[in-house]
């Protein structure tokens, strides 16, 4: 994948040789992937809810027919930067908070509206032209992280917002399940009252268990 590629650059360049990793949602898909390729640069990883963990989404073929439509996700791009407060708020509790309680949603809400009104004014769709072409099939996902997982060869601790609608709790489980079978420690955690991005809904409770897991793997 192109963004690996990109990653590795990145790193070369500042240089780092050896190093951690953390990263959430489609960032923690790219940290599984760049640590299966370059098992030698990778100290550990801390993975939130990564994607790349299922096989198909609840509504696949459908999902794939609405993103493919012409137009539509410029409609919907549209149709978000309308939108105030009050249903930023919403769309965040139905779309990714689910029943969470977060520390300080406003925080999110500002957050999202910035990124929609950042999309909106540059005319990017709602989605990134590389999850719509290389992550989304009609049937299945095109990005499927399963076969490398067992790749890794460095610790990782693995967490989950425990009122999340974005990855379930049997992926993550048997995401955990293979990355032991690489003989290195893992580890799941779940956290109360979080959704999908739940660095941001629970920050005070998921700080120091990352604190804590990187320097316990420090090299």
């Amino acid at each position: 994948m192109k963004l690996l590629e990109i990653l590795n650059g990145v790193f070369d360049a500042l240089p780092l040789w050896r190093f951690q990793l953390v990263g959430l949602s489609m960032g923690g898909a790219l940290a599984i992937g760049y640590a299966a390729q370059h098992p030698d640069r990778v100290q550990s990883m801390v993975l939130f809810e990564p994607g790349g963990l299922g096989e198909r989404l609840d509504a696949q073929f459908v999902t794939w027919l609405y993103i493919k439509m012409p137009g539509m996700l410029r409609i919907l791009s549209k149709s978000y930067v309308k939108k105030d407060r009050t249903a930023v708020r919403k769309l965040l509790d139905t779309s990714y908070v689910g029943g969470s309680t977060p520390t300080d949603p406003d925080r999110l809400a500002s957050i999202l509206m910035d990124e929609i009104k950042g999309k909106f004014d540059c005319r990017e769709n709602d989605m990134d032209e590389w999850q719509l072409d290389g992550v989304i099939g009609p049937f299945r996902l095109y990005w499927n992280l399963l076969d490398q997982i067992p790749r890794i060869s460095c610790p990782t601790l693995w967490l989950r917002g425990a009122e999340s609608k974005l990855v379930k709790q049997s992926e993550m489980e048997r995401a955990v399940q293979l990355a032991r079978e690489s003989g290195q420690p893992a580890a799941l955690t779940v956290v109360p009252h979080a959704g999908h991005i739940l660095p941001l809904e629970q920050p005070e409770v998921v700080n120091p268990m990352v604190h804590e897991f990187l320097l316990q793997t420090a090299k």
